[in-house]
């Protein structure tokens, strides 16, 4: 018998996907996308296996910014997991600088 569910209880985190749909709509007036700030937990995946852990700071219709620990250099392709946000899949490393990068995920 564990004591943490007794402690922490057992109610299951809930994601608002509908909120980052709604904010992620392109003005037409804009020079690029409004940015949704969104600050979920994520995971790239190498081609090698090796998996990293980030946050996922915003998203945008184009693609997303996450931010790592460390500033180690992420190859050209990497597989996303953000199901917190509900994206998933492969993705291109469009820019990086330091520990933030910006990643295009392919359709």
């Amino acid at each position: 018998m564990s004591l943490l569910p007794r402690l922490f209880g057992t109610k299951k985190p809930t994601v608002q996907t509908a909120r980052v749909s709604q904010v992620v709509t392109a003005e037409p007036d804009s020079a690029r996308p409004v940015r949704s700030p969104v600050y979920r937990e994520a995971y790239v995946t190498y081609e090698s296996g090796y998996r990293r852990k980030g946050v996922v700071m915003d998203v945008t219709e184009a693609g997303v910014r996450m931010r790592f620990p460390t500033n180690e250099s992420l190859p050209a392709a990497v597989t996303l997991s953000a199901r917190s946000v509900g994206l998933e899949g492969v993705a291109d490393v469009i820019w990086q600088k330091n520990s933030e990068v910006g990643l295009r995920l392919r359709r």
